[in-house]
């Protein structure tokens, strides 16, 4: 049961990192090109995609042992 959890737990940590990694290069496409802090709010939303990535990842280790 607890390997099951580790993958769901995973895979919601990947597609919430997608949508963020997404959602930074939308805001670079929309504003981030134009402004002077654009590549370092683009990096913020990246970081914050691996770190997202990095937890479910860690999750399915402890849970799954993979």
């Amino acid at each position: 049961m607890a390997a099951r959890i580790g993958n769901v737990i995973y895979w919601l940590g990947c597609i919430i990192a997608g949508l963020t990694v997404m959602a930074g290069v939308a805001v670079y496409i929309v504003e981030g090109h134009s402004r002077s802090d654009g590549v370092v709010v683009t990096a913020g939303f990246f970081i914050t995609a691996f770190v997202f990535w990095l937890v479910g990842r860690a999750m399915r280790y402890v849970l799954a042992a993979r």
